[in-house]
């Protein structure tokens, strides 16, 4: 598909004229060429991101995209960011927004001791979710083990342990207008679901946690940069530039209800001093065999497209990603925490 670009927007006085032209494809390596305007690249990544929600469209999956420029604080493309879906394992983020929350105000330490019983142990990904697992742990090991790991016993401790239970937590997040569709399901006193939430939440919560890098921001961003789950959608369309360092979190959840994909992240590029939000969130039909990869093949298109617009170019030399690590296993069916 070719575009015709507005002639206050096709040149760049800064490159060579024979670079810059009136009408310019719209393949994906126009995303990262630095010889045409950010406005035409911002239309060939609406564009491209267009073609993969028709993709899931025709799969029945339910998607919603909100990406952000957090520089200018623009929004570069936007779908159905309101919509509700279960979130699965992002609910974490505002979780760990309100720990971050009360680590500031002084009512949490990072260097407290959390302890808990074999009955709060849920099987996952986490260090302390495997058997035989320490039963106590400082704050700090606990909130890495979320971020990084995705740990589901280290969310229920938080949740039970240090911020009082999901009411509590749904009365904090109730107070805070951005996080309207935001909310966990108790079941009981102690027990409860991850809840449901939307790409605009999401996203909110992500930049919120790393708005001020003081000590406790930085330790978060940590965990979360180098989080184990490589081989699905952004991270897994990372080129291997040293200037791109991805902050995100991902929910990966099989169930009857819908098999959710989600991705909430922030790209840095170090180089040009540029970052970019982006909240990536997909419902697919259980019984489908073709939704669910479908669901995952978009997340990892749009998560390239996203990268290659923040300047993550790619380079013939280096294997893919994705190919290099091990495949993280998706949890089957919502966890009662």
């Amino acid at each position: 598909m070719n575009t015709n670009i507005p002639p206050q927007f096709a040149l760049s006085s800064t490159k060579p004229l024979e670079a810059q032209v009136e009408h310019l494809s719209m393949d994906e390596s126009a995303l990262y060429r630095r010889d045409i305007s950010d406005y035409f690249r911002g239309q060939v990544l609406r564009y491209r991101i267009e073609q993969a929600i028709k993709s899931n469209d025709a799969e029945q999956i339910v998607t919603g995209v909100d990406i952000i420029d957090l520089k200018t604080d623009r929004t570069l493309v936007t779908h159905n960011q309101d919509t509700e879906h279960f979130a699965a394992s992002i609910n974490k983020l505002p979780v760990s927004l309100l720990v971050l929350k009360d680590l500031r105000a002084g009512t949490l330490d990072l260097d407290q001791v959390m302890t808990w019983q074999p009955s709060d142990v849920r099987a996952g990904s986490g260090v302390y979710d495997q058997p035989g697992a320490p039963l106590q742990a400082t704050l700090r090991e606990v909130i890495f083990d979320l971020l990084n790991r995705s740990g589901n016993t280290a969310v229920r401790i938080l949740v039970n342990g240090a911020l009082g239970g999901a009411a509590a937590i749904n009365a904090r997040w109730a107070e805070i207008p951005q996080l309207s569709h935001t909310y966990l399901q108790p079941v009981d006193s102690n027990r409860f679901f991850l809840g449901n939430s939307t790409p605009h939440d999401s996203l909110w919560a992500m930049q919120k946690l790393m708005a001020r890098q003081d000590r406790y921001a930085r330790f978060m961003k940590d965990a979360l940069a180098t989080n184990i789950f490589t081989d699905i959608s952004v991270r897994s369309q990372l080129a291997g530039n040293d200037y791109i360092v991805l902050v995100n979190k991902v929910g990966l959840l099989d169930d009857v209800d819908g098999n959710d994909r989600h991705d909430v992240g922030i790209i840095y590029n170090t180089r040009s001093h540029k970052s970019y939000g982006y909240s990536l969130m997909t419902t697919s039909p259980f019984d489908s065999p073709t939704a669910t990869p479908q669901a995952e093949q978009s997340l990892k298109d749009i998560g390239r497209y996203t990268l290659q617009f923040a300047g993550d170019r790619p380079s013939p030399s280096m294997a893919p990603y994705a190919q290099t690590r091990a495949q993280q296993p998706v949890e089957t069916g919502k966890v009662l925490y």
